[in-house]
């Protein structure tokens, strides 16, 4: 997904939310949305009202919340963007609970690009010759890169 529909934090966590809730559970319910989100169910309200309004869910009054094509979309696009974050974050040896949290802050203000590029080097740190990221352990470790035979072509 482009990066073209600029959204706030506030509302791609509400999308988030949703989805996840939309798909584990079957239903979004606002003390649910309320509780993942540590606001209060007057906050939801009005939240979902906006995000009515901008076309990412259908909502009645006391009825059913369901996210449509659009705010399923972007909701699947800012977790993708979070599991490449959290994941290249993991491979320089951030522990999980960090990485997750890192990568969610990170989320909201990366561009696509950006993180497309992160997942490609992820990638590639898996496929490449001479174990880039055993490498980049023992530098973290010893501050100095280990003696190899032959250097290599890729740069960073």
């Amino acid at each position: 997904m482009e990066n073209s529909l600029k959204l706030t934090k506030s509302v791609e966590d509400y999308l988030k939310i949703m989805y996840r809730l939309q798909k584990h559970k079957g239903v979004i319910q606002v003390k649910d949305i309320a509780c993942e989100l540590k606001v209060k169910p007057p906050s939801v309200v009005e939240a979902l009202k906006k995000l009515s309004e901008k076309g990412f869910i259908s909502h009645e009054k006391y009825g059913d919340i369901k996210l449509n094509e659009k705010g399923s979309k972007v909701a699947e696009s800012i977790i993708h963007k979070h599991e490449v974050l959290k994941n290249f974050l993991r491979i320089l040896g951030v522990d999980t609970e960090t990485a997750s949290k890192d990568a969610c802050a990170m989320e909201h203000v990366l561009d696509f690009k950006t993180v497309d590029k992160l997942k490609r080097f992820s990638d590639f740190t898996q496929v490449c010759p001479g174990n880039i990221i055993d490498s980049f352990n023992y530098y973290k470790k010893h501050g100095k890169l280990p003696k190899t035979k032959k250097k290599s072509k890729f740069t960073i």
